[in-house]
């Protein structure tokens, strides 16, 4: 069975057995899409042995991630307004000064006009802006793979995708307040990606490992 994933760079993809992103680096389109904990679990014998494996390793993820979510959750908490207060108040600066610089270009073009353009001030606050951009992007990408793990299933809507009761899921409520946000992030960084364009998707996200 062949795969159609680029060979000899490093790749996530989903493992065929036990179905988790893994890192792989491909060196024929025939390969294997099997990770190295799962090669041993080839054979109808081995399937006892491969259930427990499969299901201690999703336990051990399923905690990070559970991990990874409460941190975030208390970082967010504390520093999105911040975050956004500083991006407007960035943006604003240098907006501020490429007005200025627009406006005095006529007037003086020389010397000072370049020392305004510059300055300390506008790399400084262009920087800032950067930093703060790439936070929103890392705080979306923990937020998309966690609905990855937490979102209604398709064939029983009752049931969240960790095997719970929607009801009972702390995780699936707390995203369904972010759910549109991250849409709309996926949508914009998405257009972003298809342009060519820097983007902020994480590489496991379908969309960088297989473009449209």
């Amino acid at each position: 069975m062949t795969h159609s994933y680029p060979l000899y760079v490093p790749v996530l993809a989903q493992c065929f057995c036990c179905r988790s992103l893994q890192p792989f680096t491909f060196g024929s389109a025939s390969d294997q899409v099997v990770c190295a904990l799962c090669l041993h679990h080839l054979g109808a014998e081995k399937a006892e042995r491969r259930d427990a494996e499969h299901v201690e390793l999703w336990l051990g993820q399923f905690a990070e991630q559970q991990e990874k979510h409460r941190r975030f959750a208390e970082k967010a908490r504390a520093s999105d307004t911040e975050k956004d207060a500083d991006i407007a108040r960035l943006t604003g600066q240098v907006d501020d000064l490429r007005r200025i610089a627009a406006r005095d270009f006529e007037h003086a073009p020389g010397t000072e006009l370049r020392g305004i353009l510059e300055t300390d001030l506008v790399k400084r606050a262009e920087r800032r802006a950067e930093l703060a951009q790439h936070q929103i992007d890392w705080a979306m990408a923990v937020l998309w793979r966690l609905g990855t793990l937490h979102h209604a299933d398709e064939t029983t809507p009752r049931l969240c995708s960790c095997g719970r009761q929607v009801t009972a899921c702390a995780e699936l409520r707390a995203l369904e307040s972010q759910h549109q946000a991250v849409q709309d992030w996926q949508t914009k960084n998405l257009r972003m990606l298809h342009a060519g364009k820097r983007h902020g998707l994480p590489a496991d996200h379908p969309g960088v490992v297989q473009p449209a």
